[in-house]
């Protein structure tokens, strides 16, 4: 039994798995069998000074080739980087490009491979001595360290194997060698196939190409399974991953256009872009959420009927995060307070892409999953809605959910700690601050954007709100945790607050 180890410095790993294009945005996660032996072989030429591959060489490929590895994942999550590539040519006195998409896994520690292959000690010594030579694994900028370790040193992860063993795990298909003999016997009926395994593993694409393979001669493609959280480790400080995370009731995910015409959703638009963000989360549910399975994202109960649970079930957050372009949604938080439980965690997991008004695709890319305290910053940035203040000022409008009335339980005031009581929150210290927009001042300036936010629901057949909508400053009897969000419209981005001077 061999037990490999692949770190990865520079926590990026590169490959395209093999029958897509680099464009699709696909990362092959584990690396394959083919490319790890490949890998082997380039590094014997370039840094052992092979004029031909040894014996020892030629006797461990064929032992790797007749077994089939499982691995052990660390946590990781999915990025990419996108620019446009100048080309040749202009169109409409701009030059033209083309868009680059580069993908890539950023596991958050080493991945361990168990290959079950009985081999002589010289030759596990070759293979020690070829990872330990190995300088990078897929793309240039890949950058691995590899060694042969002791069962005992390999490290714990998640297990990925050719067995299914969980109903949510989903396939990865990866490329390996067949074993010598099976391929000495396909040979026979493929004349122009290369002379043994060992020469097919060597063939350049080139070669491939010219004699119409439409996959390397000698190749085999395997079934692996990956466990459904293989994808879900956060960068943000404390988050957990992995699926049915007991304890979460937060998720951040991120927003990002493919098209160079399409910008990202302004914050007026909020509610609209919510709903359809929830909508297209319910749609990973399934059928399971007209049972009432997941009343955390859906709002309901088994009967159907609207939870009565002071607004513990999931509120959507709009944020602005990204300082080069404030005033457009980027990012979405998901916060319910009564938790969120394996349903729904598996929902945010499978979300792919979202839509909004006049953009067709926006994709989703889910940051992480845990409890808010997990989300106060990302990236060095603090998020001013999950802050502690006492004193919290309107980030998006307040309105109402009931007509406004000159005093009494329905005036604003009252309407605002109504509000308060129904979320078990601290009381008013003093009444609103209302800012009203000719008022000459920041708090002004915010107010007068706020009459260009929609009120219109996207769902057909939802009431629309009372007329007004109010810029309120709030102080309450004793600090409280963000978010905080309140009045009509409050679980899809309206009536959200930020601490005073944010």
């Amino acid at each position: 039994m061999l037990w490999l180890v692949f770190d990865f410095p520079a926590r990026r790993y590169h490959a395209t798995p093999w029958g897509h294009h680099v464009q699709e945005g696909l990362v092959e996660w584990p690396p394959s069998p083919w490319r790890i032996v490949r890998a082997l072989l380039a590094t014997g030429y370039t840094k052992l000074a092979w004029q031909q591959v040894p014996d020892e060489m030629r006797q461990l490929v064929e032992a790797l080739a007749a077994n089939e590895p499982t691995y052990r994942l660390p946590p990781a999550t999915l990025g990419h980087t996108r620019h446009y590539m100048p080309v040749k040519g202009w169109k409409k006195g701009v030059q033209a490009t083309s868009l680059v998409i580069d993908a890539f896994v950023r596991p958050e520690g080493a991945l361990g491979i168990e290959w079950p292959a009985e081999v002589k000690p010289a030759l596990r010594d070759l293979l020690a001595r070829l990872l330990e030579r190995l300088g990078y694994l897929g793309r240039a900028e890949s950058r691995v360290k590899a060694q042969l370790v002791s069962e005992e040193e390999l490290p714990q992860g998640m297990p990925l194997s050719t067995q299914r063993r969980a109903p949510d795990d989903e396939p990865v298909r990866l490329l390996a060698p067949v074993a010598s003999t099976e391929y000495d016997a396909w040979r026979r009926g493929a004349p122009d196939a290369p002379e043994d395994l060992l020469a097919a593993l060597q063939v350049e694409t080139s070669a491939l190409q010219k004699h119409g393979w439409s996959a390397p001669p000698g190749s085999r493609e395997l079934v692996y399974w990956r466990p459904a959280g293989a994808f879900s480790a956060p960068s943000m400080r404390g988050a957990s991953h992995g699926p049915g995370i007991v304890g979460a009731d937060a998720a951040l995910l991120a927003l990002a256009t493919d098209r160079k015409r399409d910008v990202l959703p302004l914050i007026e638009r909020a509610l609209p872009t919510m709903e359809l963000f929830r909508r297209a989360l319910l749609s990973k549910i399934g059928d399971e959420q007209q049972r009432g399975r997941c009343p955390e994202l859906t709002g309901k109960d088994e009967d159907g009927q609207p939870l009565q649970r002071e607004h513990r079930h999931a509120h959507f957050i709009p944020l602005s995060l990204d300082a080069r372009n404030r005033g457009r949604i980027d990012h979405v938080f998901v916060h319910a307070p009564m938790g969120l439980g394996p349903l729904a965690q598996r929902a945010l997991r499978r979300l792919r892409k979202t839509w909004a008004k006049g953009i067709d695709d926006i994709a989703v890319t889910l940051l992480g999953i845990g409890s808010r305290e997990s989300f106060l910053e990302v990236g060095g940035t603090a998020i001013p809605e999950l802050a502690s203040s006492a004193t919290w000022a309107s980030r998006t409008p307040f309105i109402p959910p009931r007509f406004v009335k000159p005093s009494g339980k329905d005036s604003l005031e009252g309407q605002v700690r109504a509000e308060l009581l129904r979320r078990g929150l601290p009381d008013l210290a003093t009444a609103p601050l209302v800012t009203l927009p000719a008022d000459d001042n920041q708090a002004g300036r915010q107010a007068r954007r706020f009459r260009h936010f929609t009120r219109t629901r996207h769902e057909g057949g939802k009431p629309g709100p009372p007329p007004g909508l109010f810029h309120l400053t709030l102080t309450l009897e004793n600090p409280v945790e963000g978010p905080l969000c309140l009045g009509w419209g409050c679980h899809f981005g309206l009536g959200s607050f930020v601490p005073g001077g944010c």
